[in-house]
């Protein structure tokens, strides 16, 4: 059985920063809050090129007109529809609570395909 090489390893990373680009924030009973992609200005790629570890990152407050308040997080998943879909990875994080306008929440994703 042969490896792949290190470009097949960058063309994988490559291909899911492309195409795994919904980031999906859920409750402490693993439903889902809501689910954004980086043309959301609160969702973005934060890696630096050619990195084994590709990170999706995401920023909501208290403020954001789609987050009821109070409202606890607990995990994010990583899907390739903006609706539905099954998750390719899922990331579970000390659990928060947004209860007022003043809180924020940052999550950093991280996806790792190991071979550079």
């Amino acid at each position: 059985m042969a490896e792949i090489t290190s470009s097949a390893y960058q063309a994988i990373r490559d291909y899911i920063q492309q195409n795994w680009k919904y980031i999906e924030l859920r409750d402490d009973a693993n439903n889902p809050i809501l689910r954004l992609s980086p043309a959301d200005s609160r969702v973005s790629w934060i890696h630096n090129a050619g990195d084994q570890v590709l990170k999706l990152q995401i920023v909501v407050k208290g403020s954001d007109a789609d987050i009821t308040k109070p409202q606890t997080f607990a995990s994010s998943a990583i899907y390739d529809v903006a609706t539905g879909g099954n998750a390719y990875s899922v990331e579970s994080f000390t659990p928060f609570t947004i209860e007022s306008d003043m809180d924020e929440l940052t999550v950093i994703h991280e996806i790792q395909v190991p071979k550079v």
